[in-house]
């Protein structure tokens, strides 16, 4: 019972890992994807503002104002939801669930101390992820 109860150990750890992985690189990817963006938009803004080929100023104008408040929309948007600390609280999480994999292929592993370990991990993520709120 033991050794089957290890196995369906190592396997909740391996689903539970992926999900973290899974999640920290989305919320990694739209943070640096909105950053980068929004910085392009805004430097995009300035330029289209004062270039002087530009017949109908007005217009250059407006496509100023349009991206600049694109830009700040964005830019609002990673701060209210806080994309860089939940990719960083998934991240430690994963790193978290990687020691306890670790400890599931020594000799003397013990499943529900490992679930312990998991049930720790799940627990200070939902509190991490409940204070950046």
């Amino acid at each position: 019972m033991t050794e089957e109860h290890l196995v369906r150990t190592k396997a909740i750890l391996v689903a539970q890992e992926g999900k973290y992985r899974r999640s920290a690189m989305r919320w990694k990817f739209a943070y640096r994807f909105l950053l980068v963006v929004s910085a392009l938009l805004a430097s995009a803004a300035a330029i289209i503002s004062k270039l002087s080929f530009l017949d109908d100023k007005a217009l250059s104008a407006d496509w100023s104002s349009m991206l600049a408040g694109t830009a700040a929309v964005l830019t609002t948007l990673l701060a209210a939801l806080d994309f860089e600390s939940n990719f960083r609280i998934n991240r430690r999480s994963r790193h978290q669930v990687q020691i306890l994999l670790l400890d599931a292929e020594k000799s003397e592993a013990v499943p529900d101390k490992l679930l312990e370990g998991l049930q720790q991990v799940v627990s200070r993520r939902t509190h991490d992820l409940d204070k950046a709120d």
